[in-house]
């Protein structure tokens, strides 16, 4: 091809606003426009350029046109790409033979990036909100045909209570107890989609830890797991919906630790936030994992029966009352699941 004309096409390319590569046979880049260079690591080694992230299988370049029927175009949705600087994207790959095209010497095919990580997150949020309502409308039917029994146990139990002797009404108070927290959660699943008082009814802080703790013990000890608290910070106030999430968080981090462990659950104040550290020795999770696991339906323990909505109700009923719920590595293994809430003083 001729300067003026390839020089010509140089301009028309960089008017682009796609990432666009002419390649030769043997996978050398010919030309890349600037969105290419924007985009796409240096380098003329196409294999190296589309290069996916970690753990992605090496672009085989003899293979990709090798699959191309002539005169034909493949097309690769939601790639993984390394782009510049160290950042990393979703794109679309067009690939496509120069075989009537206009093009430099021993160029083979053309290659097309577009980024389309911005939709490709819209699509996982949409996915999201369908699947959390469908599972609102299952929940609500749930609650709703669980809350006549309750009702009913509910009133043998206080039957029962009235003719119980000392030994067999602590008992019973215990139960009544439990159901009630169950009577709850079941309301707040009932009441979804009506708006919510911002603390609600609302107990001691350290109240609802050292229940939660009471009630997941026997699981620690089941799995050999010591739980440490600390919980000397000023006396807090908080909503008693959650109870649910301590419970869950602990649960989560005791399922971390099958062959044992020690799970320490701090309770500080920073300015104006209560903040609480649930901060386990168990296997932990990727990096990368850390905004994921509050994702619906996902889960880092498939095998276990996981079902991924746990801490994604959490971090719902955090961010109700006004608070924040977050993962992160711990200091040499483990995770460390951090609330913060504002004080009730506030």
């Amino acid at each position: 091809m001729s300067w003026n004309v390839q020089h010509t096409t140089s301009v028309l390319l960089d008017a682009l606003p796609y990432a666009v590569l002419i390649v030769s046979a043997d996978g050398t880049i010919v030309l890349r426009n600037a969105a290419a260079n924007d985009m796409l690591p240096e380098g003329d080694a196409i294999a190296s350029v589309l290069a996916g992230g970690e753990g992605a299988c090496p672009f085989d370049w003899r293979r990709e046109v090798g699959a191309i029927s002539p005169g034909g175009s493949t097309l690769h949705r939601n790639m993984a790409l390394k782009g510049r600087p160290g950042r990393q994207f979703v794109a679309d790959l067009y690939i496509r033979p120069l075989d009537a095209l206009p093009a430099p010497d021993n160029a083979l095919a053309l290659v097309v990036a577009q980024d389309v990580s911005a939709r490709v997150s819209m699509e996982r949020r949409l996915a999201a909100t369908e699947r959390l309502t469908a599972m609102g409308k299952l929940s609500a039917r749930v609650a709703h045909e669980l809350n006549n029994p309750l009702d009913g146990v509910l009133r043998y139990v206080g039957l029962a209570q009235r003719t119980a002797g000392p030994e067999a009404q602590a008992h019973l108070d215990g139960a009544r107890k439990g159901l009630m927290r169950m009577a709850d959660v079941i309301r707040d699943m009932m009441s979804q989609a009506g708006p919510l008082l911002a603390w609600g009814e609302t107990a001691k802080l350290s109240s609802l830890l050292d229940e939660a703790v009471t009630t997941m013990q026997p699981r620690a000890d089941a799995l050999g797991v010591a739980m440490v608290c600390d919980l000397s910070a000023e006396p807090a106030t908080a909503p008693g919906s959650l109870y649910q999430v301590f419970c869950n968080v602990i649960k989560n981090s005791l399922d971390a630790m099958p062959n044992g462990g020690a799970l320490t659950i701090r309770l500080r104040r920073e300015l104006q936030e209560i903040v609480l550290d649930f901060a386990d020795t168990g296997c932990g999770f990727a990096p990368q994992e850390a905004q994921r696991i509050f994702e619906p339906f996902y889960t880092t323990k498939p095998d276990s029966g996981g079902s991924g909505l746990g801490l994604a109700i959490c971090r719902d009923l955090v961010e109700r009352v006004g608070g924040s719920i977050s993962a992160a590595c711990g200091p040499s293994r483990g995770a460390v699941i951090t609330i913060r809430m504002p004080a009730a003083d506030r």
